[in-house]
């Protein structure tokens, strides 16, 4: 992405992948750099991923792989360190699984600095809206809004994250964590569409709830997370 000839970027989607690209896009020098970050959640940096309250839902990939800056590795780490999170006695190289929610928090905090750096310089803007429809036009493109408005650009980029809805024909389905995702008789018996990391989420957020029913998780490999 060449920052010279693109000076506005739109980043539909605040999740963890459209706050860490604007991060990397603010590192230019470029003054007349424009990131628009759009996230219809309440807060940015979060998605399916990392909203969860649940401290056993924990990334799946060790602390010192999960820099927010790939120029920078050890930046996660030194966040954790800084915070009391990890012990004096714990190195990088040292397997930590942190709380999704503790990278939450890194993420707005992550956010926070990008606003009060770029605060007076017009070259980070936050909506919180829902994005309807993005359309080309003369000089780039258009990203129409839930609430009637619109914002154009130079470039617009999709980091939408996760379909929170069922897939066609999929209606009788529940995400765990959606609107949908109500109050379940303790005893029912439950099926898990799929045995990766979403269905030890998925397991675990009922056991938490107390869940006293069976749980059947179907995979059409057979496999298991390792």
């Amino acid at each position: 992405m060449s920052v010279g000839r693109t000076n506005s970027i739109i980043v539909v989607g605040g999740g963890a992948s459209g706050v860490v690209l604007a991060a990397h896009l603010l590192k230019s020098p470029h003054p007349d750099l424009r990131v628009t970050l759009i996230e219809k959640r309440p807060h940015f940096g979060q998605g399916i991923a990392y909203s969860t309250l649940l401290s056993a839902h924990v990334l799946n990939v060790s602390a010192a792989g999960m820099s927010a800056y790939a120029d920078d590795p050890g930046n996660f780490w030194r966040w954790l360190q800084a915070r009391g999170l990890v012990s004096q006695e714990q190195t990088p190289q040292t397997p930590f699984y942190a709380p999704r929610s503790v990278y939450a928090r890194y993420l707005k905090e992550l956010l926070d600095e990008l606003e009060v750096r770029e605060k007076g310089t017009g070259r980070l803007r936050l909506i919180r809206e829902e994005s309807l429809s993005i359309s080309p036009t003369s000089s780039g493109v258009e990203v129409t809004l839930a609430n009637g408005t619109s914002v154009v650009a130079h470039l617009a980029v999709l980091a939408t994250g996760h379909d929170e809805q069922p897939g066609a024909g999929q209606g009788h389905a529940i995400r765990m964590g959606t609107e949908a995702d109500t109050a379940l008789d303790p005893e029912a018996r439950v099926l898990v569409l799929g045995t990766g990391l979403s269905m030890v989420d998925a397991f675990l957020s009922l056991e938490q709830r107390g869940h006293k029913g069976e749980i059947v998780a179907v995979s059409r490999r057979g496999l298991l997370p390792s």
